[in-house]
């Protein structure tokens, strides 16, 4: 009886240490990027994952503005990007000609802020200073790497994106802002692994 207890405890601890080493790699994420401007600080990094074939894409990323760009800010910010197509160029290059995207993005600091401070009348901002949501379109191109290359894909991007403040004002405002006031730019480049 105790062997049999002794060999079920064995495979119990093994199959247990295989659904963990299956868990943690789910963690691991399915890329990094980098990216500069675009609504998230002068510089931001952050990782993510792709899902249903690659079609849909999430991640999260920290920005920071330093003083001498206007700084110090600091953000953070998660996405959700989905490519309704892509085109094959050869069997290395691929390209995307738009994702369409949903942000936000959070500010932190002294003077962003989720509830009115006190020092404000009630109804002062209709907005939250510290929280943007922003609509997103990237068009990329992707490097598929050899396999021997200890990564999977290299693809370079440009996102535009606006946010609610920035739409309300724009239409709000008719004839005094342009639509390059509105609109961000960011450029980037994200690791695939």
């Amino acid at each position: 009886m105790k062997r049999i207890f002794a060999i079920a405890a064995l495979l119990a601890t093994g199959a247990a240490s295989s659904s963990y080493a299956q868990f943690a790699g789910k963690l691991v994420p399915d890329f990094a990027q980098i990216q500069y401007a675009g609504s998230n600080g002068w510089m931001g990094v952050g990782a993510g994952y792709a899902f249903f074939h690659r079609r849909l894409r999430t991640h999260f990323q920290y920005g920071y503005v330093p003083p001498a760009k206007g700084g110090p800010l600091h953000l953070f910010s998660g996405a959700v990007f989905y490519q309704p197509v892509r085109f094959q160029l050869g069997t290395r290059f691929q390209i995307n000609p738009v994702d369409f995207g949903l942000k936000g993005s959070y500010q932190f600091g002294n003077d962003y802020f989720f509830k009115l401070p006190s020092r404000y009348p009630p109804n002062y901002y209709w907005w939250k200073p510290a929280f943007r949501l922003h609509l997103a379109t990237e068009s990329s191109v992707t490097y598929k790497l050899p396999a021997n290359a200890g990564l999977r894909t290299f693809s370079a991007y440009l996102e535009f994106n606006t946010n609610d403040l920035y739409m309300v004002s724009y239409f709000l405002n008719a004839g005094s802002l342009r639509v390059r006031e509105v609109v961000k730019a960011g450029i980037g480049v994200r690791l695939g692994f």
